[in-house]
């Protein structure tokens, strides 16, 4: 989050964007964890990730208030710089997802269904690189470097056979599950001190 004087409204929208998008990644990837270990948990590591979520959306929701009490911040070369962004933003999600279907298609050709979440992990690990530069959220550097780590331990735990396939996937998806949630506790966090300064 970039360091704020004055709280805008397009800042508060951005940092409710990103609140919703560390949700979803780590909701998506608890779920790819417990499929992976085939519910054997009982859906407990689901719901561990499930009570943070709901607390960080819970804070994001109070955002909207804060939002109608701000100033709108939107000159012409603002809103100009903000297409430009989204823009952007759209292209990393666009390569994302043809990454994701290129990779699927040629794990599947040649055989190799357990390097799959591992490589989903490295693709969403790599997308938080141009994502922190475009969003000026120096903390999704460290989240894509943890991601990264955590597939490459993946292939290595998978390639070794020191544990099954399904927990090494299973540890790969719970830890980028655990990395989002801690992250968007980082960005509520950070909001919350910004706030206290306005």
């Amino acid at each position: 989050m970039k360091k704020m004087k004055e709280l805008t409204k397009s800042d508060v929208e951005g940092i409710r964007g990103e609140l919703y998008h560390m949700i979803l990644f780590a909701m998506a990837w608890a779920l790819i964890g417990e499929y992976s270990l085939d519910y054997r948990d009982y859906i407990l590591g689901a719901g561990l990730i499930l009570v943070i979520v709901v607390r960080v959306a819970l804070y994001s929701i109070k955002l909207y208030d804060l939002e109608d009490n701000l100033n709108a911040d939107a000159s012409d070369a603002d809103e100009l710089k903000q297409f430009k962004r989204d823009r952007f933003y759209l292209l990393i999600i666009v390569f994302e997802g043809v990454a994701i279907l290129v990779t699927w298609t040629l794990l599947h050709e040649f055989g190799h269904y357990n390097w799959l979440i591992s490589s989903f992990a490295l693709i969403a690990g790599l997308h938080f690189f141009p994502l922190a530069r475009l969003i000026r959220q120096n903390s999704y550097y460290f989240l894509g470097v943890w991601v990264c780590l955590l597939a490459f331990a993946g292939y290595l735990l998978i390639i070794s056979g020191t544990m099954p396939d399904y927990y090494a996937n299973t540890l790969v998806a719970y830890g980028c599950a655990a990395g989002a949630a801690v992250d968007s506790v980082g960005i509520m966090m950070r909001t919350r001190t910004a706030l206290k300064r306005v």
